[in-house]
């Protein structure tokens, strides 16, 4: 498997495989990954050994043209994109497959799944092809959003770049409220550093410019509950609606907050940090989440959190039944929350 950083050394140093699947989570780095195949392959506009297909195409085109020889030049590039794994029956499947497991002298060819598709890569099909691939001398690039330190790096780098000053911290606040996607990033980052000239890019420019995504408008919603404000969450909770989420994609980044906390209360109760416990929870690159989480418990005890979480139950159970006002249940949970923090009681 290769990553960002051993695909551009193996093409820098003029290894150039059969066979490629780009694959992952990040929109932009797929991108990027797939224009610096097709450049180390043919020459620029060189539309003759540039093909494209995308899925329902006949396969035995396909098969026809990456067997086929360039025209006036070394080798030729093939690309195709978005193969439904899913939907291809067995013949079609076994197809693609044959296609794959092929080392082809004159063609690079490209398996590229443009969407963040993590899903397909933990299905056996996916296995089934990266195993065709690596076994012709092929690679599966695999494309993850990186993580947030990284990211914060990133940001503050090319803000720099850009003649803006960036901080650590509000580099991380940029993340939390945007995007792990670098694409987004760098559109925000771009409005940002126009905005800010040539000076700091503060926490107030970001409010002011940056595109909030849904995850973040909710999650504003847990960080007012968390604090006790009650009719600032009832508030965000209009407006909420207004922008018509859905009240299940509401409740459960209330429950998560409180899932969260209950991970880090765990943690600390063996003796963890809770920061360096994420991939414990599957997390992944959202481990950063137990660090805030940690920060969270100064208002709670383990009777908070439990009576807290039975609430939680409680709605989940409602809003699942059909038979209630979603919206009613959501208020009445945040008026809940919100006492049990203050009183250590339930709320009946």
């Amino acid at each position: 498997m290769l990553t960002e950083k051993t695909l551009k050394a193996s093409i820098e140093s003029g290894s150039l495989l059969p066979v490629y699947i780009i694959a992952g989570e990040d929109i932009y780095l797929k991108k990027q990954a797939l224009d610096r195949i097709i450049k180390a392959a043919v020459e620029p506009d060189d539309e003759m050994n540039l093909i494209k297909y995308e899925y329902g195409v006949n396969l035995q085109e396909v098969y026809d043209e990456v067997n086929g020889f360039p025209l006036m030049a070394d080798k030729k590039c093939v690309v195709f994109k978005d193969f439904d794994l899913e939907d291809a029956d067995k013949a079609e499947f076994e197809k693609f497959l044959e296609l794959a497991g092929e080392s082809y002298e004159t063609t690079v060819f490209v398996i590229y799944f443009g969407s963040a598709e993590s899903d397909v890569i933990k299905s056996a099909k996916f296995k089934k092809l990266v195993s065709a691939v690596e076994g012709a001398g092929g690679a599966f690039v695999k494309l993850d959003y990186k993580t947030p330190e990284e990211l914060v790096r990133w940001l503050s780098a090319s803000a720099k770049k850009q003649g803006c000053t960036l901080s650590p911290q509000n580099a991380r606040y940029i993340t939390e409220i945007c995007s792990l996607d670098i694409s987004v990033l760098t559109r925000e980052l771009t409005k940002l550093c126009t905005f800010a000239g040539s000076g700091e890019i503060t926490k107030e420019i970001i409010n002011k410019v940056c595109v909030k995504s849904v995850e973040a408008e909710v999650w504003d919603l847990s960080k007012k509950v968390l604090a006790g404000d009650s009719a600032g969450a009832l508030n965000l909770l209009d407006e909420l609606y207004y922008m018509n989420i859905e009240p299940i994609v509401i409740f459960y980044s209330i429950s998560s907050a409180y899932v969260d906390m209950y991970r880090a209360f765990c943690c600390k109760a063996e003796g963890k940090k809770p920061e360096t416990m994420g991939d414990a929870f599957a997390l992944g690159k959202r481990g950063f989440v137990l660090s805030r989480a940690a920060g969270n418990l100064r208002r709670f005890d383990k009777k908070k959190l439990d009576i807290s979480l039975d609430a939680i139950v409680k709605t989940e159970r409602e809003l699942k039944s059909y038979s209630g006002n979603d919206r009613a249940a959501i208020e009445k949970l945040i008026v809940r929350l919100i006492y049990i923090m203050k009183t250590g009681e339930a709320l009946d």
